[in-house]
């Protein structure tokens, strides 16, 4: 199963459709925010399932805050993180991932991307693929399950579309 990871599209999609024909065939899009309803778009394009979490940029909406899914025997917590203080640090995105047994923790708001593990879950942040802070580059995420294995990869944009 291959997942890909968005989050922070602000209603641009151009550099997701780019990055998929690098990528090939996707099996799940999860979209961690703001414009989260642009995972509807992509769902809809690549005839594929998607889920999403609302954002500090889509309100109003009656979206979840968070989700937990379980995909091929694993369970993935799903969140934006403005209400748990990503800006700071991760603590509250790790705590929430340990109550709910996830394995995968992801996030986005801070537009950078971030791959780690931590107390033996991993943390994972798209970044975003249109609006990248810092000096990061703009990217997306993929995760890889194959049976008990679960990869999580940033793939970072060679272009920007502004």
């Amino acid at each position: 199963m291959r997942i890909l990871v968005v989050s922070d599209t602000h209603g641009r999609l151009a550099p997701v459709y780019h990055v998929l024909q690098e990528l090939g065939e996707i099996d799940l899009i999860l979209h961690a925010g703001d414009h989260y309803l642009d995972a509807d778009e992509l769902a809809y394009t690549l005839e594929v399932p998607a889920r999403g979490v609302m954002g500090n940029c889509d309100f109003p909406g009656d979206g979840p805050l968070e989700d937990l899914l379980e995909v091929a025997g694993h369970k993935i917590y799903l969140t934006h993180g403005h209400r748990l203080g990503v800006n700071r640090d991760i603590e509250m995105v790790l705590e929430r991932a340990k109550k709910w047994g996830a394995k995968v923790a992801i996030y986005g708001h801070t537009h950078v991307a971030d791959q780690r593990i931590v107390d033996n879950i991993i943390i994972f942040n798209p970044g975003s693929p249109a609006q990248p802070r810092g000096r990061d580059r703009a990217s997306v995420g993929l995760i890889r399950i194959d049976g008990e294995n679960l990869e999580t990869e940033i793939v970072y944009l060679d272009y920007f579309y502004p």
